[in-house]
């Protein structure tokens, strides 16, 4: 986008230990900063309780400060607040690994296992510039968790790799808690994401795959 106020994603900041991004429109205006570092206090802002609490989740655990805030100009739905949260937040991480691939070279995957209590689930990332988000659920539905329709969770994850151009392998195992079975997911997926991003001076320059372009 030529501006910052132009409809669309602009990057006011990128770099390989920060980026900061900015989603434009008709409906929302959302911010997410990531960077490294030492932790700092996260200013998390998206307006549904439980949403905010996975974002933390997600910023321990993948070892990156995150911060994120959602407007409107019209009206707030829940399940644009998350899946919007989640396509800006992967463009985020997307420009963030393009800038380490050239600078350091990124191991490109992760895998990870969550788990709370009873619940557990797996996560396998893999970014190579192909979008695909494979969920697989054994855990039964709750309907809701907290102040969010439980399916909406699944919309972040979908907007993630959407925005990531990453390929998402969820597997949610068992729970008996609907709050314990995302916490343990956003736990995966986090640490999971930290190994994406780890240096890997043999593939810089590169990606995960051979084929050198994440497009």
């Amino acid at each position: 986008m030529s501006t910052e106020k132009s409809l669309g994603v602009s990057f006011p900041h990128v770099g390989p230990d920060s980026v900061e991004a900015v989603r434009r429109t008709t409906e929302t205006e959302i911010r997410c900063r990531i960077y490294s570092g030492p932790r700092q206090p996260w200013q998390i802002d998206t307006g549904l309780h439980f949403f905010n609490h996975m974002i933390e989740e997600l910023a321990y655990f993948s070892g990156f400060n995150i911060d994120a805030s959602v407007k409107s100009p019209r009206y707030l739905l829940h399940h644009t607040i998350v899946e919007d949260t989640g396509i800006v937040m992967g463009r985020a991480f997307y420009e963030m690994a393009l800038s380490r691939s050239q600078n350091t070279g990124i191991k490109g995957h992760g895998f990870s296992q969550g788990i709370l209590d009873e619940a557990f689930v797996s996560v396998r990332l893999s970014l190579e510039g192909r979008v695909g988000i494979f969920i697989e659920r054994k855990a039964r539905r709750f309907g809701q968790v907290e102040d969010v329709q439980e399916e909406f969770m699944e919309s972040f994850f979908q907007g993630f790799a959407q925005g990531m151009k990453v390929t998402a392998q969820i597997d949610l195992e068992r729970a008996d808690d609907p709050h314990h079975l995302w916490e343990s997911c956003f736990r995966a997926f986090g640490d999971a994401l930290r190994q994406s991003l780890q240096d890997d001076k043999w593939k810089k320059g590169g990606v995960a795959g051979v084929k050198g372009t994440l497009e």
